[in-house]
């Protein structure tokens, strides 16, 4: 666990070395990295902890460089030291998983460093290299299967420093006010999604933000069955993405920052949707919501109930189809001026979608089971708010003419059925990064084997894959069937266990043959290969048995 220790060691060494070592840096280094060791070796109260925090949060604004966010110096004051105290949690809460903080932490380093050398302030990168350097030299140790770790002796002063750290090259910009608040955010995505993620979940659960639990990030992804460097790779991936769009906020034209922001935001917001509703995967939220507290209750209502998390997420989305419409028609070439006129006709055109939305039954689907329905009413729902907007164009003030309202209406349409299908894609790409136990071949690629091939597909059990079918109709070989492609026919069997193997059948065929029905049985008994039967039923519940969905059955077997 002396892993934070090492890690302050290097950092401070190599600045002393440089002879760039400053007091306050070496102060709040110290301070934190013996604040987290006690924490580490005797397990210090919330409350003893976040003394400490608030103590080097109010030192570092009485002593440290001043950072300038707003004008009023008591505003900016009070959001230095909110952003501090959260950067230092959030990452405190995301080294949770070998490799994965001090991986995040490096590339957020790398980007400040970089934005510090593009805006010549070598001081501010050598801080940042420094830091990003001991993280890389810990990661050598930490990764999976770590045999060091860095605990709150590493993870308190390195939230506070990349805190400091983005703040400071956030500032740096000289393109747009707006790189100030959107630099640091995006070079601290991944403790700041974590964060947002676990608070959220916990107050529309009743749980105790504060408590300790395996609801981070890193757990609902292992919880999936991905495997725990893979979740490492994960993040980093999310961790690289921030870090590219924040050097890229500092150097982007502001009219070109400002209308590129809905579409850097929205991918976070939709994963961040992802996880939260995760937490009802085993449960479902309308039959919790009876014994929950007050506030967890309206957390529910609201986000289920009211759709206000889908519609506050609509924003985005809107405002993304509206300048992407005006990009397109005008060659992505923007003025100043035109972006100042877009952001006065925005509320103009929220006004006038939502309306058409709530009409044509847009928020009353549900996005996990996203489908054909659906995509006609974002149809009918869009055309509507293309209608909409045309109306109101007088008053908006802004020039909407035929091109950019179908612009709009394209934009819209494919960006409403992208977020609403993306719960589905999210769950594919999660099952692409398992390790299944079961692999399952489907015999039959008709009706049945589609139901049966989407049951597995869609289902929630990571450790069930379903490899291909197999199917008699030739004309059917080398088709997909829900994604998944017909491999070759019964006679082809031993084939494809040998190009991909699988260690169960499921027969979806209604009319297979008695002699065909004995070669599966032949060769599964020959490689040792469990055989089920994939059926869709409705029983009478007069006869004792509740009325039921055999495949459910068949699956849930299928898994075992």
């Amino acid at each position: 666990m002396l892993g934070g220790v090492a890690i302050a060691i290097a950092f401070l060494a190599s600045l002393a070395l440089c002879g760039k070592l400053t007091m306050w840096v070496a102060a709040i280094t110290c301070a934190l990295t013996a604040v987290g060791l006690v924490d580490d070796l005797l397990v210090l109260r919330p409350g003893q902890k976040l003394a400490a925090q608030v103590a080097a949060a109010l030192g570092f604004i009485i002593a440290g460089p001043p950072l300038a966010l707003v004008h009023l110096r008591w505003l900016n004051s009070v959001l230095v030291f909110l952003w501090l105290i959260g950067t230092t949690n959030a990452f405190n809460l995301i080294d949770g998983l070998d490799g994965l903080a001090g991986g995040v932490g490096a590339l957020a380093g790398l980007a400040v460093a970089v934005t510090a050398m593009l805006h010549h302030n070598p001081a501010l990168a050598l801080c940042a290299v420094a830091l990003s350097g001991a993280l890389c030299g810990f990661l050598v140790f930490n990764f999976h299967p770590a045999s060091i770790f860095m605990g709150d002796a590493g993870a308190l002063p390195v939230g506070f420093l990349l805190g400091i750290f983005a703040l400071e090259a956030g500032r740096l910009s000289t393109n747009s006010g707006l790189a100030a608040f959107v630099f640091p955010v995006l070079v601290m995505i991944v403790p700041i999604l974590d964060t947002a993620i676990v608070s959220t979940t916990r107050l529309a659960t009743g749980r105790p933000i504060s408590k300790r639990g395996l609801d981070h990030t890193h757990h609902r992804l292992l919880s999936l069955g991905v495997a725990d460097r893979n979740v490492t790779y994960v993040c980093w991936g999310v961790g690289l993405l921030g870090a590219l769009c924040a050097v890229g906020s500092s150097i982007v034209p502001h009219a070109y920052l400002v209308v590129a922001l809905p579409f850097v935001l929205m991918p976070p917001a939709l994963v961040a949707l992802f996880m939260m509703d995760l937490t009802f995967d085993s449960r479902a939220p309308g039959i919790e919501y009876g014994d929950m507290p007050r506030l967890a209750r309206l957390t529910l209502r609201a986000s289920y109930k009211l759709r206000i998390v889908e519609a506050s997420l609509d924003v985005m989305l809107i405002a993304a189809a509206y300048f992407g419409a005006f990009l397109i028609r005008l060659d992505f070439t923007l003025s100043p001026r035109l972006v100042d006129l877009l952001m006065r006709g925005l509320p103009w055109v929220l006004g006038a979608t939502y309306p058409a939305f709530f009409a044509t039954g847009v928020y009353r689907g549900m996005w996990r089971y996203t489908g054909l329905a659906d995509a006609i009413r974002f149809a009918t729902g869009t055309l509507a708010a293309g209608v909409c907007v045309l109306l109101i164009s007088p008053f908006a003030r802004v020039g909407f003419s035929g091109s950019i309202i179908v612009l709009f209406m394209l934009l819209l349409f494919n960006l409403l059925l992208a977020s609403r299908m993306s719960f589905r894609l999210l769950r594919k790409a999660s099952a692409r990064l398992t390790v299944p136990l079961t692999r399952v071949l489907v015999v039959g690629a008709g009706r049945f084997g589609a139901a049966a091939g989407k049951e597995l597909e869609g289902g929630k059990d990571r450790l069930v894959c379903l490899i291909g079918f197999a199917d008699d109709d030739v004309f059917k070989h080398g088709k997909l069937v829900a994604g998944v492609p017909v491999l070759g026919s019964l006679d082809d069997l031993e084939q494809i266990y040998n190009r991909t193997p699988f260690n169960q059948i499921l027969i979806a065929a209604t009319t297979l043959s008695a002699p065909r029905l004995e070669l599966v049985r032949n060769f599964a008994h020959e490689h040792n290969i469990v055989v089920r039967r994939f059926s869709l039923e409705v029983r009478d519940a007069a006869l004792g048995l509740a009325a039921a969905n055999g495949a459910s059955d068949s699956l849930a077997a299928a898994g075992r």
